[in-house]
């Protein structure tokens, strides 16, 4: 299928037509912050917001699920209602991509010593039937770095459908068979024009001109392996207060607890997110805790995202969406922690 069109005027059409046979989720504004929530109508959603506040893993990965319930009867998972498949409107690339890592987590995770594939059913149930509306960046941030990592403001890796905003009206793009299906079943949408494609392309050139320079991120992995056990992570993590909100913003960090919550003799098992960032993330029964001190905490989620994770999956955790930028309370950079990283190993190890 070519590339198609969705004038504005028809959009409030096009979510009700897509909402007949989906769940749509959109950037939307809640409790001061803007998420991707539920929508029914073009009212609900804010299209003007570039990168959410917060990210839109919590759609198929929600901040807190019940897992199984159990009393003295057994144990039983939770009878869902009959839902729609889900569909996602206005996510962008560095957010699409990001659900890859996930379901490289969640959904064929890569399980020792056996190094069998382990799927988790609560995530694919919804990843697995969703269809993504991926938008192309056309402004991007001064807090965007998607460009490190070998991507553009108008990346597809992970949507379904590409979308990009011309003006006074939408070009449509199908990137997987998914997307074609769907754009295919929609009425309010028209052929695309001549030219099109070539109006595509320089928004396109044009967003990516507004981006600084990446670094090379070449020999990160061995780097940082390198510098395991050098007094650099004392001075990276001299400002960190260890909130937690650069995780909690991120879309790829999925640190989870597993609580139970129980009365007499019945109860639920929960999964909730957690963070490497809180110090009693690693805190065992002993009361040892590994990772006592914040500069380890540090070193473990810059190690877990541009080491440990593309060692084990060959992709580094991180897209560039700045979220962890914005949102950091005390201006911890992490493209600022990457390049003190490679000014120390330009220096020399050994030096300190």
């Amino acid at each position: 299928m070519n590339m198609v069109r969705l004038d504005k005027k028809k959009f409030g059409d096009f979510i009700l037509e897509l909402s007949v046979e989906h769940a749509v989720y959109a950037p939307g504004n809640t409790g001061g912050k803007t998420d991707f929530i539920p929508v029914s109508s073009e009212d609900e959603i804010n299209l003007k917001t570039l990168v959410t506040d917060l990210s839109p893993k919590g759609i198929f990965f929600p901040h807190s699920e019940v897992l199984y319930e159990y009393d003295t009867e057994g144990i039983r998972v939770p009878e869902k209602e009959a839902g729609k498949p889900i569909a996602v409107w206005g996510m962008r690339g560095c957010d699409s991509r990001s659900l890859l890592m996930l379901n490289k987590v969640f959904g064929s995770a890569i399980q020792m010593p056996d190094n069998k594939n382990f799927q988790d059913p609560y995530w694919k149930e919804k990843y697995d039937s969703s269809v993504i509306f991926g938008s192309a960046c056309n402004m991007p941030q001064s807090t965007c770095f998607c460009n490190w990592f070998g991507d553009g403001p108008h990346s597809r890796e992970g949507m379904d459908v590409f979308v990009v905003d011309a003006g006074d009206h939408y070009l449509m793009e199908p990137v997987s068979d998914k997307g074609s299906n769907i754009l295919g079943k929609l009425t309010c949408l028209t052929d695309s024009l001549e030219g099109d494609a070539e109006a595509a392309l320089k928004l396109a050139s044009e967003a990516e001109s507004t981006m600084v320079p990446p670094m090379d991120v070449n020999g990160l992995g061995e780097l940082l392996n390198d510098l395991y056990d050098e007094p650099v992570w004392e001075d990276i993590s001299a400002k960190c207060i260890n909130c937690g909100a650069c995780t909690f913003s991120c879309p790829t960090c999925h640190c989870y607890d597993i609580q139970d919550e129980g009365k007499g003799s019945s109860g639920k098992r929960i999964r909730i997110w957690d963070s490497c960032m809180f110090p009693i993330f690693t805190m065992e029964a002993s009361g040892h805790n590994p990772r006592a001190l914040s500069s380890q905490r540090v070193r473990q989620r810059v190690m877990h995202k541009y080491s440990y994770f593309l060692e084990k999956y060959g992709d580094f955790l991180c897209t560039g969406c700045g979220r962890c930028i914005t949102v950091c309370p005390v201006n911890l950079d992490i493209r600022e922690v990457l390049k003190t990283i490679n000014v120390y190993n330009r220096q020399g190890i050994t030096n300190g």
